[in-house]
């Protein structure tokens, strides 16, 4: 049950939004064994001033900078999984959106079974009913 948040500091276009959901969902399910049914994935755009990369603000014609933050339940991927992942999202965020940022960072946060759920049901308690 994964939770994806990707951040732009460039307008995007309605296909390229669709393209980063459809290709986080993908990603998601291929390399971590994530169902599909569950990915979320949430995309914020904003001002290129509101963004600086060495204390410079960023112009319209700047590289676009990205932050990605997958929320994942803890333990249920292992390291090769999460670096995978991290470098097939920024090689999939050139292909969407273009040249970035040096400084593009993808973050992945694992969240304890006991802490977060959806459906009104925590991945632990989920977790305990499959038993």
């Amino acid at each position: 049950m994964p939770y994806i948040n990707i951040r732009v500091n460039q307008p995007l276009t309605q296909k390229t939004r669709q393209a980063l959901q459809k290709s986080t969902t993908q990603l998601m399910d291929e390399l971590m064994g994530k169902r599909r049914e569950v990915t979320v994935v949430q995309i914020e755009e904003s001002h290129p001033e509101h963004w600086a990369v060495n204390a410079e603000f960023l112009s319209i014609s700047a590289p676009t900078a990205a932050y990605v933050d997958i929320k994942i339940t803890a333990g249920t991927n292992s390291a090769e999984d999460k670096n995978r992942m991290i470098q097939q999202t920024i090689v999939m965020l050139r292909e969407q959106i273009g040249v970035l940022q040096e400084a593009c960072y993808v973050v992945i946060d694992e969240i304890p079974a006991v802490n977060w759920g959806y459906d009104g049901q925590t991945q632990a308690a989920r977790a305990a009913n499959r038993l």
